[in-house]
């Protein structure tokens, strides 16, 4: 069943459509059985931890208690989330708290041999905050598993490994304290003033946490006799502060995970919750439920907490206990209080006093039959004594972890000094940053802002790189929040300023994140300080998530125009509604192999390249390539990379996965880069001569590049380009080849394309077969190399003679002879003789004696040339060819970085500009599509009009850039 119907009849559910309302074709899929429709409402109830009452399930499955019994246990066996909007039924009936769930969850991961990357993002988060076990603890718990067991009796039970009681959470005076699952036996074990709360609790229902004692409340809280609840009203908004205590695992991807992260990216201080469910077109107390878990982690706030009246005294020195616990809490408290001599519980002195083991405990869950007392009553007992007498509220065993003293009757007066140094200096750095910005328009400051796109390659350099202490936790929130406000752009800026490019010098590959970081900083403070209207990161991988509408929404509402950062890695499905910098066009795994052939098609200039589709097999070396040393290969989902022509064969290996272009990348070096942004001003004369490159003159007549910005990459590989202005047609026009009669000879020949097995790659005669190609002179066929060596009609004789070039054929070329001398066989020395006079007859007047150039590169560009300039034979094509256009804002190099900052602030922002930026970017993909769907089939094949779809779709025949024309490759 694809995703999509997936998605479609799991709606259905959520909106309780019985059977006989369901759509036709949905029926059809289920097999026009009701009972396939029940039994996928009873799963997919469960693993959603849908309530009971209101919902489809009811009439599905008739015993309300049991299915809450089978909703824990489901959720157990699929590591998801305490049922936190559930607990008036899993806590309060089903006696089912965080704790105990959560430690059912690890046990289920130990008993099974699971790693901790099991567990899904925001389960792990919880874990950590309700029991205190991380990764690391974890794997402690492993380790102790495993040194405790023996090959005579099975693995030891989980559960006597694992913590006795909870440790302390934060809990904030808005919350709400309900009364759990109380019987009869636990009143033994509270003190008059918690009993006096339960007591409360249950004639006057639940009551607001800050107006009761602190110390009381979580007292009960963590002996599981209550629960807390975070209340959310729909006129409520919060902010997303920068994460802490996060945990990187994996994702499930199911609907509450994805609802999660839809409210992260799409949420901000100035949006109430009501509109950011309109926005997500989500049921509103969805939503709620989802701000509220986010709330309760402690990765989102209240913007304005309203004050809670009559709060009681206890809450004035209360501090959040993620600002003092440190990020890794120990583990077994229970197993370090109790001391092994003399079975002592340790005090608030860190004295031993006397305790007895209760062998009765507390009664065990009505719904874990079976399972061993979790709670050791007592114990907890003796904690609670231990926590009243503390004034501040603090735990009293925090002075048995090490790593705990940040707690403030821990701190020695060094410490204090230290901890107040280390807080001015960060006060410091925010003030040194925000003085670099201008004040924000304060009418502008609830209005629309600006969006700076990026992709999960900056937020991996950001964490990988090792930057900054303080950075690692705006790169996280960069990641799995998908943006950054501009509310925690000081401090972000702040950290980035602690990066210098100094500390790169010798770390190789590395010394790229100290780049990023560096002008990333310089590009905030250039858009911040000009635009003074508030910049928000956005991460493309989280928009893309969003389904377009929401998203056009979205954008709409909050920003005014959007730049991203050049280039992009990831895909772009969908086309912005608002102004954007950026890449023009929609994009997939094979998108940027698209464009190259487009940007070479439409200028006529770049090196030498091959297009070819999955399947294709090369069993000799291609002609355009003959005479280059080194070749540029570009593959889906990695870098490009530079290889040998020797060992072209390993092409091959890479041909079998997926479509590949190769490029000629130099003749016996990796050939020069050169990165040049535009737009390209009059006034700067240092760039007039790349403003006047005939490849740029040509893109700006198919691409404007005067309202948007980006860059030119300019290759130089020692092979002059003559580019194609002769019979230029900005359409492709793919023909076959004729087939001749003659030879038969397979040992050029590539196998079709095993994407289409209708269309041949090459013909299986395998012919010498004339090219058509406009640009090349009529009495020519194709060159080896695209401009090297000219073979005439008259020499067929000769010809006849040449053989595929196989590795054995090249040979260490001297400094001083041409690109072509590069290839050498027994069976054309003759010919190549002959060549080689005639090329040094034209040595002195067209390489000054330096290099020898081609006769086929002299009748080239005489035919190319211009006349005035053909007959005075002075144009001997371009140094620097194109390789590439990227659309954006560059974050690797700070020259180019700087212009196109400039031009953003001082010309492309105005609101003309804008206005004609959305059309120039449609016209532009209009273009780009067109060349994909001239490319997708011959002329001959009567396809009529070709619709690209959601994405670009795969090449299917084998296509060539060669003399300025992109078309059919043969082969050969």
């Amino acid at each position: 069943m694809s995703a999509k119907i997936n998605a479609e009849i799991e709606e259905c559910v959520r909106n309780n459509i019985s059977w006989t309302n369901l759509p036709v074709h949905l029926k059809q899929i289920l097999r026009n059985t009701p009972k396939d429709y029940d039994r996928y409402v009873f799963n997919y109830s469960l693993k959603n931890q849908l309530r009971y009452r209101g919902n489809l399930v009811r009439k599905v499955f008739r015993n309300e208690q049991r299915y809450y019994e089978l909703l824990v246990d489901k959720s157990v066996s699929y590591l998801c989330l305490f049922p936190y909007h559930l607990a008036d039924i899993v806590t309060k009936g089903l006696r089912v708290t965080p704790f105990n769930y959560y430690l059912d969850v690890l046990s289920f991961l130990l008993r099974n041999d699971k790693s901790y990357d099991t567990l899904p993002n925001f389960t792990a988060v919880d874990c950590l905050r309700v029991l205190g076990i991380g990764r690391n603890e974890y794997l402690a718990l492993i380790s102790e598993m495993k040194t405790n067991s023996s090959k005579l009796f099975r693995k030891p039970n989980p559960q006597h490994f694992l913590p006795k009681f909870p440790i302390r959470i934060n809990i904030e005076p808005s919350w709400k304290v309900e009364v759990g699952y109380v019987l009869e036996s636990d009143i033994r074990f509270v003190n008059d003033a918690e009993r006096s709360l339960i007591d409360d609790l249950i004639d006057f229902g639940s009551r607001t946490v800050g107006q009761v004692d602190y110390v009381v409340a979580h007292s009960l809280y963590r002996k599981g006799l209550v629960y807390l609840d975070v209340p959310i009203s729909g006129e409520d908004k919060i902010c997303i502060p920068p994460l802490k205590n996060f945990v990187m695992n994996r994702v499930c991807g199911d609907y509450f995970e994805n609802l999660l992260y839809k409210v992260f990216v799409s949420t901000d201080e100035h949006m109430t919750i009501s509109e950011l469910a309109q926005m997500l077109q989500v049921n509103l107390d969805t939503v709620k439920h989802a701000v509220s878990l986010l709330c309760r982690l402690g990765f989102a706030r209240k913007k304005t907490e309203i004050a809670v009246p009559n709060l009681h005294p206890s809450w004035d020195n209360v501090e959040r206990v993620e600002d003092e616990r440190p990020q890794i809490t120990p583990l077994n408290y229970h197993s370090l209080l109790m001391n092994e001599t003399n079975d002592g519980l340790v005090d608030a002195k860190g004295n031993l006093t006397s305790t007895k083991a209760s062998a009765e405990g507390c009664d065990s869950s009505p719904t874990m039959g079976g399972k061993e007392d979790i709670l050791d009553m007592e114990e907890i007992v003796n904690l609670s004594a231990a926590e009243c007498t503390s004034s501040d509220g603090t735990s009293d065993f925090s002075i048995i972890n090490n790593s705990s003293s940040s707690s403030t009757e821990c701190k020695t007066p060094a410490m204090k000094k230290k901890s107040a140094k280390e807080e001015r200096s960060v006060v410091e750095d925010v003030q040194d940053s925000r003085s670099l910005i201008k004040p924000l328009d304060p009418n502008a400051k609830g209005g629309k802002r600006i969006g700076f796109l990026f992709d999960s390659t900056l937020a991996a350099f950001l964490m990988m790189g090792n930057l900054s202490p303080g950075l690692k936790n705006h790169a996280v929130t960069m990641f799995e929040v998908g943006k950054l406000c501009d509310e925690s752009m000081d401090t972000f800026l702040a950290e980035l300023e602690k990066v210098s490019l100094l500390d790169a010098e010798g770390e190789g590959e590395v010394g790229r994140y100290f780049a990023h970081a560096v002008i990333l900083r310089s590009t905030i403070i250039a858009l911040r300080n000009n635009l003074a209207c508030g910049l928000d990161l956005l991460r493309l991988e989280c928009l893309e998530s969003l389904d377009y509408k929401t998203r056009d929404r979205l954008l709409e509402k909050k920003y005014k125009f959007i730049c991203s950062a050049a280039p992009l890695t990831s895909s772009f499905t969908h086309l912005l509604s608002i102004p954007f910098f950026g890449q023009f066009h929609k994009s997939c795994d094979t998108s940027h192999l698209w464009l190259r052939m487009f940007y070479y098609h439409i200028s006529g200039f770049g090196p030498p390249s091959l297009l070819l589709t999955r399947g294709t097999v090369l069993k000799s070396l291609p002609r355009i390539f003959l005479g280059y040393g080194k070749l540029l290969v570009t593959i889906v989902h990695t870098d490009s990379y530079v290889l040998n022509t020797d060992n072209y064969l390993a092409l091959n290996e890479q041909l079998k996965n997926g479509s590949v272009l190769i490029q000629g990348y130099g003749i016996r070096e990796p050939a020069e880069i050169r990165y040049e942004s535009f737009p390209f001003h009059k006034n700067d004369a240092n760039r007039q001569m790349w403003a006047k490159h005939r490849a740029v003159e040509k893109l700006s007549e198919h691409l404007n590049l005067s309202s948007t910005c980006g860059y030119i990459t300019f290759l130089n590989t020692g092979v002059p380009d003559l580019g194609c202005e002769t019979n230029y047609d900005a359409n492709v026009h793919l023909k076959r080849p004729e087939r001749r009669k003659g030879r038969r000879n397979s040992g050029n020949a590539a196998t079709p394309s095993m994407e289409d097995s209708t269309i041949s790659t090459v013909s299986r005669d395998d012919d010498l077969m004339t090219p058509q190609t406009p640009c090349a002179p009529n009495e020519l066929l194709t060159p080896l190399d695209g401009s090297e060596i000219t073979i005439h009609k008259s020499k067929s004789n000769d010809l006849a003679k040449l053989k595929s070039p196989v590795e054995e054929h090249f040979a260490v070329t001297p400094k001083s002879s041409s690109p072509s001398n590069v290839f050498r066989s027994e069976d054309c020395n003759e010919l190549l003789e002959t060549e080689l006079a005639e090329l040094a007859q034209c040595e002195g007047r067209y390489a000054g004696g330096k290099e020898l150039v081609s006769q086929n590169s002299i009748e080239i560009a005489i035919v190319d040339a211009p006349p005035e300039e053909a007959a005075k034979g002075e144009y001997a094509g371009e140094e620097w060819t194109l390789l590439d256009v990227n659309f954006g804002v560059p974050l690797f190099d700070v020259d180019c970085n700087t212009r196109i900052c400039e031009s953003l602030v001082k010309h492309l922002v105005s609101d003309e500009n804008l206005q004609k930026l959305q059309e120039s970017n449609s016209e532009m993909n209009r273009r780009f599509l067109l060349f994909v769907s001239q490319c997708l089939y011959f002329e001959d094949e009567n396809i009529g009009i070709v619709k690209i779809g959601r994405l670009i779709p795969q090449p299917r025949i084998n296509l060539a850039f060669e003399n300025g024309k992109v078309g059919y490759w043969n082969g050969k």
